[in-house]
């Protein structure tokens, strides 16, 4: 074993041998070729799959998507493989010019066929049944390689090449079509197999007559160029796409030589920097791959020397946290004077720029320019206002609290910024701060890749927030205490891990409150509430109630989820101690350790998980998933918990992992979004909206639809789609390595089993210590459904396990043995407590006990889990979107681990084929590609579900004497038409084309007038409710017994459909003589 190979290339180069082959040039096989390699294959004409090869990986019962996520894409139908041919044909398409004419090319074909060694042996084998035996003899590969010079590439031309003298492979077919294309030649070569097995000979005759490892090479004759291909995209001057135009400018240097046809298609990086879109070489190949480079958050150079200042410079959290205000004025304005030196830098390019990048090049760098103006803006307000700056000082100080408690005692480093996390807080700092400031009509959103520490950065946020909001009480600073912050998911796992490191920054918070912190001076007086953390999801994750909290605290077998959603504390890493205090009925945890700096004897951590803890004590910070805000239309406890009618409501709102907020999710949360902002609204200004994500396209569109605000993008590019100034390529990190495998010719199971077998037999016996196999020890299998999940489990524990010995052999080396207890699936099915435990497992590494072998999951592994150990992902098929292709695949290969994902996509579906035939563009250019989404808060289908909640809410919330009874008063009238006015303007300005907003709501009012409901929601008396729950409203339609006055209001805002839980219960089944059986 060559120990100074890339670990990475180890895993890619033996999957090559195992899937395609070959061992070696002449090598010999005991087992049916066509059953020891996957792909790389060309078949007999007419060659029919069976059913055997339709098993798609499915069972029978489960539901085709995970219901922890929407998705606004559908999912494509897959066209059965049943009575399809096998391919035996493949091809390349790529462009040429010629200086003089007409363009010539050169062609290399190779490949190799199997023969069975003996005669006697073949006829012993012929005696047996095709098809049905093992082979008992050895195969013996022989190479063949045909070279084609000096092709000539005519005008729309179309027929065969004549190899007569070039091959003696009588049947192999060589097709040549052509087509002008400006001053240049597009040409497609389709290599056709037509070789016939004699029927006489079984299997063996058939086996004889496929390609195996066939590869087909171009190169440019004399005076000759291969050229890049058209685009796909066509940049017209009078477009009216601005994002586009933005694209097409920073994308300009990404070129695409060969599409493949059945396979798929690689050439060679253009040798000449000066001619960037010309290539030497364009070639076949059935495991394409690319490199996915990584970003470096340390950003452009211009940001280094403020980097090296280290401990004594303005990205040193630790000096920031002590520094004098006008010090701190001055070090904040040396990163604005930085980004500036960028922009200007940028402003040079554009008299490199072609003519029809200028204008979109202009535009880009005006916008850098206004967000300069913001960040100078937030530096100074720092220097100005002592308050500010105190605040400052003190998030600055509780971010490296916390981070110190993450560091290893023998290991630890001081908090350095990035600059883009200073940069964005800069940004968004004036407008989180005041509630006047016109950026609040502005949401923020922090675009970044996954793990470059977003978090981090709104997470300062919120501390300040949460010092300001105290500090700038003149009399109590307790005024400002209540809700501050709210977070808000989408995945019940997403908002568990954030959760955690919330949790960690809020109790940093408030050890500095508690004066637990020294050299903090002059110690600031912060008042007697504590900072405190909420966390506010379904009733699936954490208790309602004290006591479902209690019994869940009592009863390990009890179904009620644990409140116990922080289990070690963040300080001293030691188990939490979670109890009932009987006397103020609330759950309560305590650090036991007397040498932590959280121990305190006579308080408990202020770390909420229970739905009435929550309502009673006003969380600083309140972490939820977004279906829990449907509660704001039918308990009354939201009102005091937002501090609607007295206090200070929320004055921060942070959507995180924003491109997930989409399709029917995002429709209907912009709807309540339109109640939830009004009633946030303090004084005549709605809160602070930011947000962020790694993945979207058409933000401004999406974020008008669901928050009625305008977009500011942090960091914007530029000239160039790698270089935003805050954001980087980065060339010496390892990134992460996309390979393709296609299903072409086999059957979906067959491919994983393949792939999968060969993944986890290299991660065992591709690397002598456990230390080297840890990275791709651990297979994440992606999923796109429970449905495939549920099949792969299957197959892994038996087809698979069965697989690795097998290739084990092949190498003379020690098998892997999957353990079936190290096998676990990361789905919606699972409750809150074994997805903690499981993140546990999965960061036991290789040679631990329980390290695990494969974690299947579905599209909760899109988002919330960060494992640095993790490298090795094998993802089933091209995700709906490619947001979530990115966000999945970005769970592997984070830090200094090198990622290696591998891609089987399914020929039977068109978007997997296309996306497999041109692999290489499309991983080269993953965040252009990006689908927008759809979001249509005012849709008449959306306008049917939840309109009525939108006017209930508003008038429960914000209308006096409302909030607990649903009487109509005549004297509200007025109140009621501001209210119908705010919905009808709100609407226009989000879609101007629904024109039945306020119709419809006078017509909501008008029935609610005629009714006289006594309750808002009341379960026991429906008919006398205004409300009922959508889910039981189905159930009872279902059954006839509907009371059709209740308006049917969703408990969530995800799919509502009548559902019965029910439990198999296994009985021994008793002898029924009249029915000859047993019955149960």
């Amino acid at each position: 074993m060559n120990e100074k190979k890339d670990d990475r290339t180890v895993i890619q180069e033996r999957l090559f041998r195992d899937i395609i082959g070959p061992y070696s040039e002449d090598e010999e096989i005991d087992t049916w070729p066509s059953d020891t390699y996957l792909t790389g294959i060309l078949w007999p004409m007419k060659t029919r799959m069976t059913e055997e090869d339709d098993d798609r990986i499915s069972i029978a019962g489960e539901s085709v998507s995970d219901g922890d996520q929407s998705s606004s894409i559908p999912e494509e139908e897959e066209v059965t493989s049943l009575n399809m041919n096998r391919p035996s044909t493949a091809g390349i398409s790529f462009a040429v010019q010629s200086e003089k004419k007409p363009p010539v090319i050169n062609v290399s074909i190779t490949y190799g066929r199997y023969l069975s060694v003996t005669d006697k042996e073949k006829k012993s084998a012929r005696r047996k049944e095709p098809d049905t035996f093992q082979s008992k003899f050895p195969w013996k590969r022989t190479p063949f390689r045909i070279e084609k010079k000096g092709i000539i590439i005519g005008d729309n031309s179309a027929g065969l090449i004549d190899l007569t003298n070039d091959t003696d492979d009588p049947g192999i077919r060589l097709h040549m079509r052509t087509a002008p294309w400006s001053e240049k030649k597009l040409v497609t070569l389709t290599l056709i197999n037509q070789l016939n097995p004699d029927r006489n000979q079984g299997r063996e005759g058939f086996e004889k007559m496929i390609l195996f490892q066939v590869r087909m090479e171009v190169t440019p004759g004399k005076d000759t160029y291969l050229v890049a291909r058209p685009p796909g995209r066509i940049l017209k001057d009078d477009a009216s796409d601005d994002e586009d135009k933005s694209a097409d400018l920073l994308y300009r240097n990404s070129y695409e030589f060969a599409v493949g046809h059945t396979c798929s298609a690689e050439w060679d990086e253009p040798p000449d920097p000066r001619h960037p879109d010309r290539t030497c070489r364009v070639a076949t190949t059935w495991i394409p791959y690319k490199l996915v480079s990584a970003v470096s958050a340390s950003g452009h150079e211009v940001f280094h020397p403020l980097i090296q200042k280290g401990d004594a410079g303005p990205l040193s959290a630790t000096w920031l946290s002590e520094a004098p205000d006008k010090d701190l004025c001055e070090a904040l304005l040396e990163v604005t004077d930085a980004y500036e030196k960028w922009i200007r830098l940028q402003e040079e390019k554009i008299s490199t720029l072609p003519d029809c990048f200028v204008k979109p090049a202009r535009k880009n760098v005006d916008t850098c320019r206004t967000i300069l103006e913001r960040m100078r803006e937030g530096a100074n307000l720092i220097g100005t206002d002592p308050l500010v700056a105190g605040a400052f000082r003190l998030a600055n100080k509780a971010m490296v609290v916390q981070y110190n408690w993450t560091q290893k005692e023998n290991q630890k480093k001081n908090l350095i910024w990035r600059p883009f996390q200073i940069g964005f807080i800069l940004l968004a700092i004036s407008s989180v701060a005041d509630r006047t400031h016109k950026d609040r009509s502005i949401m923020d959103l922090l675009w970044f890749p996954t793990g470059g520490g977003k978090t981090e950065a709104y997470l300062t946020l919120v501390a300040f927030l949460g010092f300001y909001r105290r500090l700038k009480q003149k009399q109590d600073p307790d005024d400002g205490a209540g809700v501050a912050a709210v977070m808000r998911y989408t995945l019940r796992l997403l908002t568990t891990q954030q959760f955690i490191r919330a949790s960690s920054m809020i109790l940093a918070c408030e050890a500095i409150r508690r004066g637990k912190i020294p050299g903090i001076k002059p110690a600031p007086d912060l008042g007697k509430k504590p900072f405190s953390i909420g966390l506010w999801v379904g009733s699936a994750a954490t208790p309602n109630s004290y006591m479902d909290a209690c019994q869940a605290l009592t009863d390990s077998s009890s179904e009620i989820p644990s409140p116990k959603q922080l289990t070690k504390c963040p300080c001293c890493d030691r188990p939490l101690t979670w109890y009932p205090d009987s006397k103020k009925e609330m759950i309560r945890v305590r650090c036991d350790n007397d040498k932590c700096l959280l121990y305190d004897m006579n308080d408990s951590l202020p770390v909420l998980t229970v739905d009435e803890d929550v309502y009673r004590e006003r969380p600083t910070l309140l972490i939820g998933t977004i279906d829990k805000f449907a509660q704001i239309t039918r308990n009354e406890k939201t009102n005091s918990l937002f501090s609607v009618n007295k206090g200070l409501p929320p004055d921060l709102i942070i959507q995180d992992e924003l491109h997930l907020i989409s399709g029917p999710l995002g429709t209907l949360a912009g709807l309540y979004e339109t109640a939830l902002d009004r009633i946030l609204t303090h004084d005549g200004m709605p809160p602070k909206i930011i947000g962020s994500t790694a993945t979207i396209r058409r933000a401004p569109d999406q974020i008008r639809a669901l928050f009625n605000r305008s977009t500011c993008q942090f960091p914007y590019p530029a000239i160039d789609a790698d270089d935003s100034g805050f954001a980087v390529r980065d060339p010496d990190a390892p990134g992460r390595l996309y390979l393709g495998v296609t299903t072409a010719g086999r059957s979906g199971t067959f491919t994983l089993q393949a792939v999968a077998a060969s993944l986890l037999q290299s991660g065992y016996g591709g690397f002598p210590t456990d230390e080297r196999r840890d990275p791709y020890w651990t297979l994440v299998a992606y999923f796109n459904s429970l449905r495939e999940l549920g099949g792969a489990l299957v197959l892994i524990q038996d087809d698979v396990n069965a697989s690795i010995p097998l290739l084990a052999s092949r190498r003379n080396e020690e098998r892997r043995r999957l353990v079936s207890g190290n096998i676990e699936e990361l789905t919606s099915r699972r409750t809150q407590d074994d997805i903690r435990e499981m993140l546990d497992k999965i960061n036991r590494k290789a040679g631990q006990p329980g390290a695990l072998d494969v974690v299947l999951a579905t599209n909760m592994m899109s988002v919330g889990v960060d494992i640095p150990r993790l490298g090795l992902m094998l993802v089933n098929g091209q995700p709906k979107g490619i947001s979530e292709y990115i966000q999945a695949t970005s769970r592997v290969g984070r830090g200094r681990v090198p990622g290696i994902i591998i891609t089987i996509l399914n020929n039977g579906k068109a978007r997997d084929r296309s996306h497999y035939e041109s692999f290489v563009s499309i991983h080269a250019n993953l965040y252009r590609d990006v689908e927008a989404t759809s979001v249509t808060p005012f849709s008449s289908r959306a306008r049917d579900r939840a309109l009525h909640a939108v006017l209930v809410t508003l008038v429960r919330h914000t209308i006096p004497g409302m909030l607990e009874q649903p009487r109509l008063d005549s004297k509200n009238c007025d109140k009621i038409e501001k209210l119908i006015g705010y919905i009808r303007t709100r609407a226009q300005q989000i879609d101007p084309e629904e024109r039945g907003v306020e119709t419809e709501l006078r017509e909501l009012l008008r029935i609610w007038e005629v009714r006289h409901p006594v309750y808002y929601w009341n379960d026991a008396s429906p008919r006398e409710s205004l409300l009922i729950d959508a889910d039981r409203a189905a159930t009872l339609r279902e059954i006839g017994t509907y009371p059709v006055n209740a308006w049917p209001t969703m408990n969530n805002m995800r799919s509502v459909e009548p559902s019965t839980k029910f439990e198999l219960i296994p009985r021994v089944r008793k002898h029924d003589p009249r029915r000859g059986n047993h019955a149960q």
